[in-house]
């Protein structure tokens, strides 16, 4: 993918946000500080020295000719704020025109006190001809010329720069927003690329372009991702085509020579042969029906989708149980091997299953029990029940299953466990597995202290309406 050249590092983006917002934030003041020029050139505002400068030439000019008889509140510069004791260091307030917090703070300057925290106030005494004094107040802010709009309107400097924080505020939060969406825009375009390969949509559909350049690279890593996966997918699957093809040519091969040699078996088994020769053509028979099985496995593998568009139905479990019973009986005594049958389920209990797959993965473990059990051993199945489960299980007093094999037994093809190994092929357990996979079920193998143990763990059947 190429990228635009739009497209921007996240490192410039974030700085031209800030460079951005710096700029605009700058011009907002300069506007607020030219309509502030314009409105005290216009005269509709004051210096913020006004009250200081009112403050002093009254205490010059006009407070020293008057007396506390003849105080005239009026002389005064209505910015002027003032209070009037009848001698230095005296609490009586002869006359004032602040309100009481104000009164409060110049009381506070004038009886000696520690200064007034917070907004500053400034105080100047100034000393009438009769020896009382008027303590003017100001401070430095910017007034209404206008002593009209003084005395109906908020204080002009708190609004004015509360006007500034709040368009600030807005400006910041607008280039903030401005960014985010761009970015979020960008982030959630990522994460419905992610959402699609989750979901294993492998199309060749672009992710697009999100003009940020890091977001855009990891797109392009995903879409190199994609193509790989998809490409793997179908080597995967063209593998797999082959090889059920290898299979199915391969059973297909063997098929008629062991049907060759099962008949011929047959045929002199009819004859009156010697022990011995009876005895071998026995032997060819029971191979002939091992290789029988191993080749009805190999078609199960080949095409696997025939075995699983079977469609489940509703068995009795003892009926079920009684046939698995006959293939243990006649696969032990072959094999010198003493079979038990355990039917814990209660009277009357139903299987809901594929009756020919799961018969062939009971068979299957039944057979590879038989197989690794010394002579004089015991084979035992066993159907039980735990709440939403059927459980049937072989458990055999043959050598168990190493650490490796319960690892991996049941996989296509296994054949690494030295003490359960033979050129079955490890066709068996694999073909368990996917029959108890198909029933929503799992094949369980552990050791006892007996020998191996294998578990179909089925779902129960939900009761019949």
């Amino acid at each position: 993918m190429k990228h635009t050249k739009t497209a921007r590092s996240l490192r410039g983006l974030l700085l031209r946000y800030l460079l951005s917002t710096a700029a605009l934030c700058g011009g907002l003041f300069f506007v607020w500080w030219l309509v502030f020029g314009i409105l005290l050139n216009a005269g509709f505002i004051l210096p913020a020295s006004s009250a200081a400068e009112a403050s002093r030439r009254a205490a010059d000019e006009v407070l020293p000719a008057m007396t506390a008889d003849t105080f005239d509140p009026s002389r005064l510069d209505p910015l002027c704020r003032y209070a009037l004791f009848p001698a230095p260091g005296s609490p009586a307030v002869l006359a004032t025109n602040m309100n009481g917090w104000q009164l409060d703070k110049a009381l506070n300057a004038w009886m000696g006190g520690s200064g007034n925290l917070g907004y500053t106030q400034y105080h100047l005494p100034a000393t009438l001809a009769d020896g009382s004094v008027c303590l003017l107040q100001y401070d430095y802010t910017v007034p209404y010329a206008d002593p009209n709009l003084r005395q109906k309107l908020p204080d002009f400097q708190t609004c004015y720069l509360l006007l500034l924080a709040v368009l600030t505020g807005l400006l910041i939060w607008g280039t903030t927003r401005r960014t985010a969406r761009r970015l979020s825009a960008g982030t959630a375009r990522l994460q419905a690329a992610c959402a699609r390969l989750a979901a294993g949509d492998l199309s060749e559909e672009a992710f697009g372009q999100t003009r940020i350049r890091e977001l855009d690279q990891a797109l392009d890593t995903m879409q190199q991702l994609r193509a790989h996966l998809a490409q793997s997918l179908r080597e995967q699957w063209e593998s797999e085509q082959e090889r059920s093809e290898q299979i199915a040519a391969l059973s297909h091969d063997l098929k008629t020579p062991l049907t060759v040699i099962a008949g011929h078996a047959d045929l002199l088994a009819e004859e009156d042969l010697p022990p011995r020769a009876a005895d071998s053509v026995a032997a060819v028979q029971q191979s002939c029906e091992t290789a029988a099985r191993c080749l009805a496995d190999l078609r199960a593998v080949a095409a696997p989708g025939a075995a699983a568009d079977e469609p489940r139905q509703r068995v009795e479990a003892a009926e079920f149980l009684a046939r698995r019973k006959e293939t243990g009986r006649a696969l032990c005594t072959a094999a010198g091997l003493h079979f038990r049958l355990v039917n814990g389920l209660p009277a009357g209990a139903v299987l809901e299953i594929q009756p020919h797959r799961l018969a062939r993965a009971v068979d299957n473990l039944l057979d590879n029990a038989a197989r690794f059990t010394p002579a004089g051993g015991t084979i035992t199945l066993t159907a039980g029940r735990e709440p939403g489960v059927v459980i049937l299980t072989v458990q055999d007093t043959g050598p168990g299953f190493s650490p490796q094999a319960l690892r991996k037994a049941g996989h296509l093809l296994y054949t690494g466990d030295a003490a359960r190994h033979d050129a079955h092929q490890g066709l068996g357990l694999y073909m368990a597995r996917r029959v108890a996979a198909a029933h929503g079920g799992e094949l369980l193998l552990t050791n006892t202290s007996a020998g191996a143990c294998a578990q179909l763990r089925l779902p129960a059947p939900p009761p019949k309406a």
